[in-house]
């Protein structure tokens, strides 16, 4: 089976917009509820940011120890045998979901 190199991702019930591409890393940058994210998958971790202020990117909150300061961010690890960068799009796409459902949640409180 030949792998994708590049999905874009619709959810009109999570009002997300993107693009997940590539291996070593797995990444996807689009929106969610109209604020920017950014999914980072390498190693045995991933990492989705969602940025609420324009004076930091969901890409720079990826490697922010206090990124929750500046909107959403969740993290994950894959089972030690698997390396996160050849993540099938089908499981970076369902985590990506999964965490934009979080943020909506969070947000709607």
């Amino acid at each position: 089976m030949e792998r994708e190199y590049r999905r874009t991702l619709t959810d009109d019930s999570l009002q997300l917009v993107g693009v997940l591409e590539g291996y070593c890393p797995v990444q996807a940058e689009g929106t969610v509820a109209s604020q920017p994210f950014y999914f980072h998958a390498r190693w045995h971790e991933w990492s989705f940011s969602v940025s609420e202020t324009t004076n930091v990117s969901a890409v720079d909150m990826a490697a922010m120890l206090q990124a929750d300061a500046f909107g959403f961010q969740a993290t994950g690890a894959t089972a030690e045998t698997d390396d996160a960068g050849w993540m099938e799009f089908d499981e970076a796409e369902r985590i990506i979901k999964q965490c934009s459902r979080q943020y909506l949640k969070l947000k709607s409180k």
